[in-house]
């Protein structure tokens, strides 16, 4: 894949592994129904992966590294 994610702090393994674990579990629960449905699940997934970013984001702080 050429899709690179360009971050100003370094990603940590475990990160990099719960997102590749992610990957491989939407696909199985890809939905292939409507537009709708699709719209939806992807708004959905969109939005918990942002909120895991910003998770890790704020701990990392909160515990001082940059």
């Amino acid at each position: 894949m050429s899709n690179q994610l360009t971050l100003s702090q370094p990603l940590t393994p475990q990160l990099v592994n719960a997102v590749q674990n992610l990957s491989t579990s939407l696909k199985t629960i890809a939905p292939t129904n409507s537009e709708t449905t699709q719209l939806i699940t992807y708004t959905l997934i969109a939005t918990a992966i942002v909120g895991i970013f910003v998770y890790h984001y704020l701990k990392s702080q909160e515990n001082g590294t940059n």
